[in-house]
């Protein structure tokens, strides 16, 4: 069982942050020691004439403190992994439970304009976006929700699907693939200036500094060395130095546009190549994860090799932004131009496959985020999307926003176009919770992942919804005015030419529900029988019985029901999805239930 799984791995993970820790603790007490020994004796020999003694004293301690921070550091990131670790295994073990630990909701992704994702909740504090989301660079969470907010083509989802196959079961691979990147919170950050940077067309570098920066710094060394000797004043080397200022002046107009390109993605990348590096890794013979390696590998140095080298670069260059740095070293070394001509050196040989390597990292976590949550979720089942116009056809299909235990599943068959489910039934007994498991699973499904279904077969289309209609202060917009925007867009969308378009399939959740109940039946019908030539079909929920008479003179629509029961003056819903039209409604029971007399309404 994945909580089992998820619960033994936090455990080992706890026991081994807790083991590096302890190692951590005693590095940092033995270069105390060796700190406060190695100086010691450096005073002591200094002080018994033994200079030649106390600089190798000095020498051996500063390479043993050297040894034991290095040693320390690579302690301190298997320490903060483990940490990562731990918290992704709660992480997982609370989304079974549909709970959240990560912060990101996905918000910034969602439209009050899109066809359906403020219906089906697919973003938000309680998301489809939440509850798959395994990402944690800008390009990642770009393209996980580019997937959940459009339908893909039947070649593309099975390719994702082939590759969400090959990862579920390398758990390790992906749970250390996460943590990488949760190590480092600006990997998060959005690489576009050092894109921008990386594919600019700019003028070469004067060939001349190529020379300059070699030779001017070796005359200035060799000037300032003559004046500790004695032998140039030091004008000497103040007018070298002026001279240097003069050739840094030349570009200091373009390291200045580097640097701000470069800067805030710097720290980023030092993360970066850790998490190229494990991506280079993925096992697998599927077709995307074949290309995403193809592409990690398609250069001199491997992705991960030339982005470390790029981290390097930018570090270093940066380092100019330390006033005391630049005016100590940064002037006289010439350290601009040097930096400059390097990180042009990268941009020739690397530059035009940056953007495709973060592409195909985004690329790999989305797909990690599927197969995290097809591991995560074993019962759930692989759709067949099938290349036969509007077809819909599920077995025990289940919200996957509600815990299991709480889920009820339920199953129906939709075949072609034109088509109307119409379903009825009393308040609260599952009709709009229907709509939003069908939906929720369809978007699902079109971008790849499992799904709450024991069987899915399901053809591409445009899913669209209309269900939580609102009216607007600021438009002066009332629900219903809303609603009829809404449905405007629905019949655009359908007058589109289908030699262009996927059909489209519709959730409409009590629909007209701010007229009357004459213009109610009127519209409702109106707008069925129009959907009906189009090559869209859908669903349709209402508490207008006389819909349902639809079926007596027509065979596009289909009624289903869900109804309630009073036991023992308790009003009871088993939610499940009946043939026919509801014959029980339990309005005036819950008016009763909260006080009105309604059988003084009967006087």
């Amino acid at each position: 069982m994945p909580s089992e799984t998820f619960h033994q791995r936090q455990q080992e993970f706890t026991r081994a942050e807790q083991d590096a820790q302890r190692r951590y603790n005693q590095l940092a007490f033995w270069r105390l020691i060796l700190f406060a020994v190695s100086a010691l004796a450096v005073w002591l020999l200094f002080r018994a004439d033994k200079d030649a003694l106390g600089l190798g004293a000095a020498l051996v301690g500063i390479i043993g403190f050297l040894v034991l921070l290095k040693k320390h550091q690579a302690v301190r990131r298997e320490r903060d992994l483990n940490h990562q670790l731990v918290f992704i295994n709660q992480d997982e073990a609370s989304r079974l439970k549909r709970q959240y630990l990560r912060s990101e909701t996905g918000e910034q992704f969602a439209s009050p304009t899109h066809y359906y994702t403020g219906d089906l909740d697919v973003f938000g504090k309680h998301s489809l976006f939440r509850l798959l989301n395994r990402t944690h660079t800008h390009e990642g969470q770009n393209r996980l929700a580019k997937w959940l907010k459009a339908t893909a083509s039947p070649d593309a989802i099975h390719l994702r699907q082939l590759a969400v196959t090959d990862l579920k079961p390398q758990l390790d691979w992906r749970q250390q693939f996460e943590a990488l990147a949760n190590l480092e919170p600006t990997v998060g950050q959005s690489p576009e200036k050092l894109v921008q940077w990386a594919t600019a067309d700019v003028a070469p570098l004067s060939a001349y500094l190529n020379i300059v920066r070699f030779v001017f710094p070796a005359v200035t060394l060799g000037l300032f060395s003559a004046w500790l000797m004695g032998l140039v004043p030091g004008l000497a080397v103040l007018a070298a130095l002026a001279i240097h200022g003069l050739v840094l002046s030349q570009v200091s107009a373009r390291v200045k546009e580097v640097s701000e390109q470069t800067f805030d993605m710097a720290t980023a990348l030092g993360a970066f190549w850790n998490l190229v590096k494990q991506a280079e890794l993925v096992k697998g013979d599927a077709l995307r994860l074949t290309a995403i390696r193809n592409v990690l590998a398609d250069n001199e140095l491997p992705a991960s090799a030339a982005i470390r080298q790029l981290a390097n670069l930018t570090e270093g260059l940066n380092f100019r932004r330390n006033p005391y740095f630049y005016l100590f070293f940064g002037i006289a070394s010439l350290w601009d131009i040097h930096y400059l001509f390097r990180l042009e050196g990268w941009r020739k040989t690397y530059g035009p496959a940056l953007s495709h390597w973060f592409s195909a990292l985004g690329e790999l976590e989305a797909l990690n985020s599927l197969a995290g949550f097809a591991y995560a979720h074993p019962s759930y089942v692989t759709p067949d999307i099938v290349d036969v116009p509007l077809t819909l056809d599920f077995t025990s299909a289940a919200h996957p926003l509600l815990p299991p235990e709480r889920s009820i599943a339920n199953s129906l068959r939709l075949q072609g176009a034109g088509k109307t489910i119409l379903i009825t039934g009393s308040n609260m007994s599952g009709k709009s919770t229907f709509l939003r498991t069908v939906g929720t699973n369809v978007v699902l499904a079109l971008a790849g992942a499992v799904v709450s279904s024991e069987k899915f077969k399901c053809s591409p289309m445009r899913v669209f919804t209309s269900m939580r209609t609102q009216d607007s202060l600021e438009e002066s917009t009332s629900s219903f005015y809303a609603e009829l925007k809404r449905l405007q867009t629905l019949i655009k969308l359908t007058q589109q030419s289908p030699d262009e378009q996927l059909p489209v399939l519709y959730f409409l959740d009590e629909i007209l529900k701010g007229t009357n109940s004459a213009d109610r039946h009127r519209g409702a019908e109106a707008l069925i029988r129009q959907l009906h030539h189009t090559t869209a079909s859908g669903f349709v929920s209402t508490h207008d019985l006389e819909l349902g008479q639809l079926t007596d003179a027509d065979t596009f629509v289909r009624n289903y029901h869900f109804q309630s029961d009073l036991e023992d003056g308790q009003l009871v819903f088993d939610y499940k999805l009946r043939d026919g039209i509801c014959k029980s409604f339990n309005a005036s029971q819950l008016m009763q239930a909260i006080g009105i007399d309604m059988a003084g309404a009967q006087k």
